[in-house]
């Protein structure tokens, strides 16, 4: 049966290094046994009439050094064959199930034993299988979640302009206003989308400097000041000491905006939004707490995902594109930190931010 690829490679050069070490060593036995009998015929004149006999002899030590040596070549044949087999099998089913996985089969995992460096190698390739099953399925939900989310604005403006085409519907200034709403998320969405896509790509890097978590939270306060009011919600910050943190202000800027912007949206009119900073060892921690409607246990944990709402009917009543936490989590893992949330329905929502102070 011919063998190919790395089981034959691996037999070749087990089989040569063996026959060079067999080959020298016979050569140098030979040659010593020959040097020996020599050696043995001048100093022993009295058996010089028996060289007949001693050469005899002598070829026959060398023969059956011969014959071994031979012997011994056939078993480093087999044996280097054995052993190629058992070192390559492993590889050779890695690469199988590596092409099995380039062709779209992520299921196939790897038979892994012992542990040696092979063991780990088929581990960490049964990983990253698990890893791309995970992000494949991520993918498809994320084009199928973005489709939704395009279908249904685009829809609803097509059946309205095509009522006003036919005559059904007047162009009226409502209509014009919902259609102008529709257009504005469809753009929010895709502004969303294109944030998200800059916050995950490999290279982006955030511009870090010495900047005062205080004047970041005012900032991101004072944008949205007007919103509160016109809606009667009252925005407070509270700070217990100056804390100087290494973060880029626009991305944390944005960050804040963004969650006092969900605040307010699930908060109602005479509600309040309090935000707060505690100082620890090594780390800060933010908190934002609102006053709103709260979010349902089963749903605080998946928040964070694309497109997740807690209105299963993906109503749009409080707007937003359903990626606005996870582009927050990713600002804050960017920063080095963490973000989590609890939630009480018909109480409220805090957020938690915790930030590292040195980094």
């Amino acid at each position: 049966m011919k063998i190919k690829g790395l089981h034959a490679r691996l037999t070749i050069v087990f089989i040569l290094a063996a026959t060079s070490i067999l080959l020298i060593s016979s050569l140098i036995v030979m040659l010593e046994v020959h040097h020996h009998f020599k050696m043995f015929q001048i100093d022993a004149p009295e058996f010089r009439a028996m060289t007949p006999l001693t050469i005899h002899f002598e070829r026959a030590v060398i023969g059956s050094i011969f014959w071994t040596s031979l012997g011994v070549f056939v078993l480093v044949c087999v044996l280097s064959y054995i052993v190629a087999n058992r070192l390559s099998r492993p590889l050779i089913q890695m690469r199988m199930a590596a092409e099995k996985m380039a062709k779209g089969d992520l299921d196939v995992r790897v038979n892994t034993q012992g542990n040696d460096e092979l063991n780990e190698l088929g581990q960490s390739l049964n990983e990253l299988a698990a890893l791309l099953k995970n992000q494949e399925a991520v993918r498809k939900n994320m084009t199928s979640d973005i489709a939704h989310e395009l279908r249904t604005p685009l829809a609803t403006l097509k059946s309205h302009l095509e009522a006003i085409e036919d005559g059904i519907f007047e162009a009226t200034p409502d209509r014009m206003h919902s259609f102008r709403e529709e257009i504005e998320r469809l753009i929010l969405l895709v502004q969303d989308l294109e944030q998200l896509t800059t916050f995950e790509a490999p290279d982006f890097i955030l511009e870090k400097k010495q900047e005062e978590l205080d004047l970041v939270i005012l900032q991101s306060i004072s944008t949205l000041k007007q919103s509160f009011d016109q809606k009667g919600v009252d925005v407070k910050y509270s700070d217990s000491v100056r804390i100087n943190l290494w973060l880029d202000k626009k991305r944390m800027v944005q960050l804040f905006i963004n969650l006092l912007t969900n605040a307010l949206k699930f908060t109602p009119s005479g509600g309040n939004v309090i935000i707060t900073s505690q100082k620890e060892p090594d780390t800060v921690i933010i908190t934002i707490k609102d006053t709103g409607i709260g979010i349902p246990e089963e749903d605080v944990k998946k928040v964070f995902e694309r497109f997740y709402r807690s209105e299963k009917s993906r109503n749009r009543q409080f707007g937003g594109s359903g990626i606005g936490l996870t582009i927050a989590k990713q600002l804050v893992e960017a920063h080095g930190g963490t973000i989590w949330i609890t939630s009480v329905l018909g109480e409220g929502t805090t957020v938690y931010i915790r930030l590292p102070l040195n980094k």
